[in-house]
This record gives structure tokens, sequence and C-alpha cells, in this order.
């Protein structure tokens, strides 16, 4: 839109004719409907006035002496960066000059004599279509610039499937320029992997081979491809866009879950993890041992669970202070994992409690040397600091299906057997038995 449309001020129309009676009627008439007019008398003219100023509307007679309108309306057209619309006003009615006229660029065409209500219509006609086409470029300047700076990657697709426009954020997600984007087919840009698939095949455009398919498609962490081969978690939605019942195109929308994903997987690391020692916690074992309950169960095979109950742990934190004793447990996490098989695991249930659960384990004797094993590293001093510390363990040991047939059943029996190994004298270990 020019600046005198903008600005809210009459509109200015550049009235180009070498007939100084014509120019003074189109003048007073143009006035008299409220536009602002400026002259000129000839195509010369017409170009430094043109050079000058903007204008809303150029109407140019076609035959003039020297540059005649044609050949002004076609430089308006080709150098101007924001062209006017141009009205053509002229007294020949060849086939000929309507089509040059039109050809260089002119919006219509009138002849003379001018009849005054329809060149009023006409004028109107021409700025307010010249008018929406601009607002209409404005606005579709702004949705382009609202759509580059979002953070999802967006794309559009025309009714052929081929990207139509792409912004920054998709750019940098694919790892591709808009010049290797522009113009393909979606289906070679945008390659999808649904949750538990290898295969990067999924149409994610399934409106165009599904007539019927008119809503939004909706793919939760699938995985994308980028142009280098690699791929990346992320949330995709594919809108088809309809005019009636005619599909022209769709729109992609999609964002890069990656930090999502992350920060789901360390909640629930956390959520399962004791933060000292980085063991499994009680929460992750009060649902691992059904299950392995249930494995034992279905395959006929011993379970054995180990209650491990520090001794003379208080005091190393009545002594040497809480921090001391942290460092402790850490050592002990650390000398559990490494007495236990990767088939087996060792939870921390709180404080100076843990337990191991032996999965592998074929005979009660293998439980029983685990025990003896897990006695021997503890008995071992730990040293934090400056500080030599001495622990040992009490140890409970559980068997299913020998003493229990549940998981609370058997977590409860090696607690009490552990409290047997206590009053035994601690440092050892105790099967449970009525």
């Amino acid at each position: 839109m020019t600046v005198s449309l903008l600005a809210g001020s009459a509109p200015v129309i550049l009235v180009v004719d070498d007939d100084e009676v014509i120019r003074m009627l189109m003048r007073q008439f143009l006035e008299g409907e409220g536009y602002t007019v400026v002259e000129a008398e000839n195509g010369h003219a017409a170009l430094e006035k043109l050079a000058e100023q903007s204008f809303d509307l150029v109407i140019l007679d076609i035959a003039m002496p020297g540059i005649d309108g044609l050949s002004v309306c076609e430089h308006i057209r080709s150098s101007m960066a924001d062209p006017p619309p141009v009205l053509m006003v002229t007294a020949l009615d060849d086939e000929q000059s309507v089509e040059r006229s039109f050809s260089t660029g002119a919006a219509d065409y009138i002849r003379k004599p001018l009849r005054w209500p329809v060149f009023k219509n006409r004028i109107r006609y021409i700025m307010g279509s010249h008018r929406g086409k601009q607002e209409l470029e404005l606005l579709s300047r702004n949705y382009e610039m609202i759509l580059d700076a979002a953070a999802n990657g967006i794309c559009g697709v025309d009714d052929k499937g081929r990207i139509s426009y792409v912004n920054p954020a998709a750019l940098r997600m694919l790892g591709c320029s808009i010049k290797d984007a522009r113009k393909r087919d979606y289906r070679e840009m945008f390659k999808i992997s649904l949750p538990g698939s290898e295969d990067f095949f999924e149409d994610c455009c399934p409106y165009f081979t599904q007539p019927d398919l008119k809503t939004m498609t909706c793919f939760d962490e699938v995985r994308m491809l980028r142009k280098d081969g690699t791929s990346f978690p992320a949330d995709f939605r594919s809108t088809p866009i309809l005019q009636g019942n005619r599909l022209i195109g769709g729109v992609l929308v999609f964002q890069d879950v990656t930090e999502r994903q992350e920060a789901a997987e360390m909640i629930r690391y956390m959520a399962n993890h004791d933060p000292l020692t980085n063991l499994p916690n009680r929460n992750y074992f009060r649902r691992r041992l059904p299950q392995a309950v249930s494995l034992a169960r279905r395959y006929g095979r011993i379970l054995c669970l180990l209650f491990v109950d520090l001794d003379r742990f208080k005091p190393i934190n009545d002594q040497f202070g809480h921090g001391v004793g942290d460092m402790v447990l850490m050592q002990v996490a650390e000398r559990l994992r490494n007495v236990l098989r990767a088939s087996d695991s060792v939870c921390r249930l709180g404080g100076d409690e843990f337990v191991t659960l032996l999965e592998s384990t074929e005979t009660l004797d293998g439980a029983i040397l685990v025990a003896q094993k897990v006695i021997e590293s503890l008995n071992e001093p730990i040293e934090v600091g400056d500080h030599v510390c001495f622990i040992g363990a009490s140890i409970g040991i559980s068997v299913f299906p020998i003493d229990c047939q549940d998981a609370e059943t058997m977590l409860r029996h090696a607690d009490i057997a552990m409290y047997e190994a206590k009053k035994k004298g601690r440092n050892c270990w105790q099967i449970y038995s009525e």
C-alpha cells in the first residue's frame, strides 16, 4: 500500500495525457470525488513524477508523442518495487491496443470519450482491488514473520504434495537448507518412523492418498530423519487444507522432543533410584520383586532374597558425622555391586538397609555363598578421608518357593531372618525358617 493510503489521507492519482483539456476535466472530476491529482503532459514528465513521489493510481493515455503510455506502463511494472495500478485511457478501439495494454501490466482499459459514472466506478474497483492485494500481501508477510520466528518446525505443501514453505526451525531440525527443501516432494523431505519401528516410510500426509481423511493426523514421539542420516524424536502434526471439499495442500508442524524425553527419563530414574548411591530404591524394588516371583513361578525355579543390614553403622554417623556416613554408604553400594553377577540386582531400601535379589541362583548353596562374600567384602575397612571405618553386615535369606509364595511374604521373611542373624551376634547370615 502506498504512503498516502496508509496515512489515511486522500489517494493520489497521476493523470498522464497530452491533451490539456482532458487533463483539466479529469482533475475537476477526480478532485470532486475526493482524490488528490498530479498532472503530467507526456511520458517523460510522467516518469519524472513517478521518480519523485508515490501514487495510488496512474491514469495513462496510450497515444502520446515521445514515450507513449504503453512504454510508461511497462516501465512502471518492470522497474518499481511496489508499482501502482495503471488504468489505460484511449480513443483507440482495436484489439491490438487492448492486448498490448494488458500485456504491459495495465490493470484495466477504458475508452474515450469518458463516461464519468463508468470512469468513477472503474477507478474505485481498481484501487480497491489493489489495496486488497497489498493488505493480503502485508498480512501474508506478517504471518510468515510469525512462522519464521516459531520454535516449532512448520512446513506448507501444495496440492501436488510439493513443499511451498518451510520455516528456519524446520530447516535446523532437518539439517538442510531452503534450497534443499523448496519445491521438493514432502515424501523426500519428511521420513518418519513410528514408535517401535526402524522403517522411515510412514506417510506423514495420508490425506493425499486417503480422500476421506479430512482431519489432523497426529504422530506422537516418532523419529524423524535428518539430511545427514541421523534421527531425532519428534511430535508431528499433519493437517489438510481444504477449499470446500477439495484438497489444496497441507500444513506440517513438528517439534524436537529430545529434551522432553531426556527430562522424563531423568524423572523416571530419580523416582526409581537412590540419589546417594545410585542404586535402585524401595520404589523400584516393590515393583521388581513381584515380577521376579512371577517369573520364578512360571519357570519353576527358586528365587533368593538377601536382606542386608549394616552392623556398627550408627556409631560412624555419631562419631564422624553424616557426611562420612554417606561416603561409607556409597562404598558399601559399590562393594555390593562388585559381589553380584550381572543377572542379580541390589537395591537400597533406606538408611543402612539393602536387599539383593538373586534370580540366577539354582541352589540355596549359591545364595549362601553370595551372603558370605557380602559379609567378607563389608568386613574390609572403609577409608573415608582421614577416617578408617569398620562395619559388617547381618543378612537374612528368604527363598521362593521354599518359605514363601508371594513377594510381600518373601520380604518379611528375609527381614525376620536378618534380625535372627543380629541376635546370633551380627556379622553373619541366617536362612528363614519357622
